[in-house]
């Protein structure tokens, strides 16, 4: 078991110190979706808005934690993550460049900001890529459910990306291809953390993750309910079974996030006593 905590260039500390305050306004979709819907570098319907203001919701958590826990004991998980969802994000932009107006400042903005922090945060991945895990912890009937979780988000994020069509047919709102492909990243950036923390996580990785799922599983519902009530010429068939399946999903997620942080808080108790 290793013990030691290797510490990080303060580069990925500023790095991730960035993001974060780009990250502002991608929450500011979730919170305050007509200030800052308007200005994104591509048309947002008012459904897309409030679920890409939740993923962020979810991102700044993983970003804020890294930036309180300053070794490597939450970047082990946080940056293999953020190279992920980055390089997939990017990727779906570029392969649909007719979405953009590249007349528009912010769009250029966008490119930037997502391939820079895909290089430099790639780069110091690869560096720490022999860096062991910090305090790792069996996780016992836990992992198994992280195992599932990372196969079956792969699988899905996968299917957004070859067949998004058939992939979003039963959510609740019209996706096409193009934000299904972009949707993709959130899918396969958390199979991408369930993965890494079943091998054997410790309580900051646990309440990461954790807190993470939370945010992203009840932001995502309660985005949607929002736009529910708040657009007058927009409902969402709760009825349909599309939509049900699409709630309970997002609200396993959820009830994962919250072992986590159980089985963390749990963790913290047993080393205190």
């Amino acid at each position: 078991m290793a013990s030691i905590k290797p510490q990080l260039s303060p580069w990925v500390r500023i790095m991730f110190l960035i993001v974060a305050l780009v990250l502002i306004a991608g929450v500011s979709l979730l919170l305050a979706p007509n200030l800052v819907g308007p200005r994104w570098p591509w048309a947002l319907r008012p459904f897309a808005t409030r679920f890409l203001g939740a993923v962020y919701a979810a991102e700044m958590v993983a970003v804020l934690c890294t930036l309180i826990i300053k070794d490597w004991s939450v970047a082990r998980l946080t940056i293999p993550q953020a190279v992920t969802f980055t390089t997939v994000v990017t990727g779906a932009s570029l392969a649909w460049l007719s979405n953009f107006d590249f007349a528009r400042p912010i769009v250029w903005l966008w490119f930037i900001i997502y391939t820079i922090p895909t290089l430099v945060l790639g780069w110091f991945w690869w560096q720490y890529r022999a860096w062991p895990a910090v305090n790792p912890q069996a996780l016992g009937w836990l992992r198994s459910i992280l195992l599932i979780e990372a196969l079956v988000l792969a699988g899905y994020g996968v299917a957004c990306i070859v067949a998004p069509a058939w992939a979003t047919a039963f959510w609740p709102w019209n996706i096409d291809a193009f934000h299904a492909q972009i949707y993709s990243a959130l899918f396969i950036t958390g199979a991408i953390g369930a993965w890494i923390v079943a091998g054997g996580g410790n309580r900051h990785e646990l309440l990461t993750l954790g807190g993470s799922q939370v945010v992203l599983g009840l932001g995502v519902i309660a985005g949607l309910a929002l736009v529910d009530v708040g657009a007058a010429n927009l409902s969402v068939p709760w009825a349909s079974l599309g939509t049900q399946i699409w709630v309970a999903s997002f609200g396993l997620i959820a009830l994962v996030g919250g072992l986590l942080i159980g089985r963390a808080l749990q963790q913290r108790r047993s080393i205190g006593g």
